[in-house]
């Protein structure tokens, strides 16, 4: 079976053996990280694993998606101001895979979550650090992100797997 992985790496430029770590553990068909910190200039290499980056001008935020060489894939431009990346990967079939980081002091408008959506080919994973807080996946409480990801499960008939 497959493996999908999300990791939330608050910088990556100092983590490859936690990275390396994570690949051998799980030797995942694509990985998501958020937080990379990385600049438009730079980029992740890791043996065998193509990397799809969205970076900034400056090192914050920024999202990645690392593709094993043997799948695969064909990246996806989004049309979205939303730090995303996506690709759409061939297993079997095709499956869509998108990185999301949602910064916890940015506000995030409803139809930008609807409108990325719009633009993922079915089937897809949505993997990333959205920073909601709600009791649907195990927070004590909620807080207006975490309210918003349950509109936009709910709006497009979404699952939500958590761990």
């Amino acid at each position: 079976m497959a493996s999908f992985v999300s990791w939330n790496c608050r910088g990556i430029k100092y983590k490859n053996s936690d990275l390396k770590d994570i690949i051998n553990n799980y030797k995942p068909v694509c990985m998501a990280l958020q937080e990379t910190h990385l600049k438009n200039d730079e980029n992740i290499k890791i043996k065998y694993y193509n990397a799809l980056s969205k970076n900034n001008d400056r090192a914050s935020g920024g999202v990645s998606l690392l593709v094993a060489n043997n799948s695969p894939s064909i990246p996806i431009n989004l049309n979205t101001r939303l730090q995303a990346i996506a690709a759409r990967i061939q297993m079997h079939s095709f499956i869509t895979v998108c990185s999301l980081y949602l910064p916890p002091n940015q506000s995030v408008d409803q139809t930008q979550l609807n409108n990325l959506i719009s633009q993922l080919p079915v089937p897809f994973l949505l993997l990333g650090d959205l920073n909601g807080h709600s009791p649907l996946w195990g927070s004590p409480n909620s807080n207006t992100r975490g309210t918003q990801i349950v509109q936009l499960l709910t709006d497009h008939n979404l699952s939500l797997k958590y761990q």
